[in-house]
């Protein structure tokens, strides 16, 4: 079967349930542990709920998006163009965030964490993908993360050699790797959360080159080398683990578990590559991955205002939980269904109409 015509849908169900575990770590953990956040003030104040303590680790699942991203993006890449490459970005990440976005810097004026002028900023900073804050959500940090590994694959695709993805691929976990060392040999406890080192990949270029390596040990093959970088990157992402849970629990002023997030990420990754020799073909899964991207945006404000909102109502926390994230789910569905498709379509007769012209 030709490559582009693969389907992965443990990937894709990997996917998801990454995105289902930062939503109940945002949902029941962090809007009770820290009451500064966005999320937290959005639902209007929620007393703490230790036995829902074990939600704590769900944030890991952006660390699983970033390996299923250096997997994904290396996989579509190589058969492409640079102009190619940079349509298909495009259509992927603006659509899903010209309709979240708005909807949550709404929610923001609703709940008066924002006002006009405020929310007009956010929105336009967001919508224009801005790297630095202030965004309509939190969530959004990770797009710039997702952006600067893209612009180095499309470098590649531009210069004409792809066929270095491989060694890049290295080099960035090299560098993330050994940045993680020495953070911990040398206590460089400030550097934990500087953005700069997150948009070169410093922080999280291990995780990229973990999925490079998967893509290339499926496609290509598997080899004594490949193995030992991949458990060497492996390891640099469980120090960018380790170095996060400190960060959170400085945040919450409590001790977090080191051991969970690193296994439950270990876990995923090693299903990931399970998935990889598996046949899951239906084409639901397909649209399940595509649901992840809408859910990751629109689940932080939004849902927690809506979780407050039914609890004010009288509706138990732990009832409130489930209740909410089934709607996410099922927004996050229509906008995937439905509205992202006009979006690309309109993307398609304005922005890509040359294209059209062409053909």
């Amino acid at each position: 079967m030709a490559q582009h015509k693969t389907t992965f849908g443990g990937v894709d169900i990997l996917r998801f349930l990454a995105a289902v575990m930062v939503m109940f770590y945002h949902y029941g953990f962090w809007v009770w542990a820290f009451p500064d956040g966005v999320s937290a003030r959005a639902t209007g104040g929620i007393p703490p709920h230790p036995e829902m303590a074990f939600a704590g680790s769900g944030w890991v699942g952006v660390q699983v998006f970033f390996v299923i991203s250096g997997f994904v993006i290396a996989f579509s890449a190589e058969n492409s163009t640079p102009l190619k490459f940079f349509e298909a970005r495009i259509r992927r990440l603006m659509p899903a965030v010209w309709i979240c976005a708005p909807i949550s810097a709404i929610v923001l004026l609703a709940v008066g964490l924002s006002w006009p002028t405020d929310a007009v900023i956010r929105l336009v900073r967001t919508g224009l993908f801005v790297p630095f804050e202030p965004w309509v959500d939190s969530v959004y940090w990770t797009l710039g993360i997702e952006i600067a590994f893209y612009a180095i694959v499309w470098v590649l695709l531009r210069l004409g050699r792809f066929d270095l993805m491989e060694i890049v691929a290295i080099v960035i976990g090299l560098a993330s790797t050994l940045f993680w060392c020495a953070y911990f040999a040398f206590g460089w406890t400030d550097l934990a959360e500087t953005r700069w080192l997150q948009l070169t990949l410093v922080h999280h270029g291990a995780f990229f080159a973990v999925g490079v390596l998967l893509w290339l040990m499926r496609f290509k093959a598997i080899t004594l080398q490949r193995l030992a970088f991949a458990a060497l990157f492996l390891f640099g992402g469980t120090l960018q683990i380790a170095s996060s849970v400190d960060v959170h629990s400085v945040k919450v002023e409590a001790a977090m578990p080191y051991t969970a997030p690193i296994v439950v990420f270990l876990a995923a990754v090693a299903l990931m590559a399970w998935s990889l020799r598996l046949d899951l073909s239906w084409r639901g899964w397909r649209r399940i991955g595509l649901m992840t991207y809408p859910l990751y945006l629109i689940h932080d404000v939004v849902g927690a205002a809506m979780l407050g909102a039914l609890m004010r109502a009288g509706v138990p926390y732990l009832a409130a939980i489930p209740v909410v994230a089934a709607a996410m789910i099922v927004v996050s569905w229509l906008i995937a269904a439905e509205a992202e498709p006009r979006i690309r379509l309109l993307l398609d007769y304005t922005l890509f109409r040359y294209r059209l012209k062409a053909a």
